[in-house]
């Protein structure tokens, strides 16, 4: 599994005091950012596992990151590499200091951060579902998800490129064997085609199996 990783520090660092060095892994995928606005449209865009904060020779405190990336109310894990002199009354309650030059450290925090987070992100193609708060991103854009309408596309994409039927959509999804009235599903199927499609009226990822059901298309 990738773990996705923000990493916000000075970007005039030299090749000892950047932190990409360490995080050069083929499980990490890793982003960066300079500036308390651009680290938090990082956040909002990529949806990151795990946010890490370098603050030799920043230009901002960890409070106005932290600030800026608050508003984007995604709840991500912060690492700071660094003592806690740098916190401040903004940070979060929860973030997590360890020792600078300690890249065993680090590393090991990350893949604690990875194991916590393995089921939150299903990351799709042009699309990033959030388990935890039942949402999904899409071209930059997020969109909220009911209860059932999570569950609907949770079971669709966790049986992508397979053929559902109705009966079974039904039983997993609104626990109930009765094919009498299915125009529910039909509303919710629309909602998902509205928030995941290019075009609803002619869907290329939720589409119609006449006479069957439904299927999730991983890459249209």
């Amino acid at each position: 599994m990738i773990t996705h990783i923000l990493l916000i520090e000075n970007n005039n660092l030299g090749q000892t005091e950047s932190l990409l060095t360490h995080l050069k892994n083929p499980e990490y995928q890793v982003a960066t950012a300079h500036t308390p606005d651009a680290a938090a449209t990082r956040a909002e865009t990529l949806w990151p596992n795990l946010i890490i904060f370098n603050p030799v020779n920043s230009r901002s405190k960890l409070s106005s990151f932290q600030k800026a990336i608050n508003k984007v109310d995604l709840n991500i894990p912060f690492v700071v590499v660094g003592d806690e002199e740098h916190l401040s009354p903004m940070a979060n309650t929860d973030t997590i200091f360890i020792a600078p030059d300690n890249p065993q450290q680090l590393s090991q925090e990350i893949k604690k951060t990875a194991t916590r987070q393995k089921d939150r992100f299903i990351r799709l193609p042009d699309l990033v579902i959030d388990c935890q708060e039942y949402q999904l991103l899409r071209h930059n854009k997020r969109h909220h998800l009911t209860p059932k309408g999570f569950r609907l596309l949770y079971l669709l994409v966790g049986h992508r490129d397979q053929d559902l039927s109705r009966r079974t959509i039904m039983k997993e999804v609104w626990e109930t064997d009765y094919m009498g009235d299915t125009r529910t599903l039909d509303v919710h199927i629309r909602w998902l085609r509205e928030k995941i499609e290019d075009n609803p009226s002619h869907p290329r990822r939720l589409i119609t199996i006449r006479g069957v059901g439904y299927r999730f298309i991983t890459e249209p």
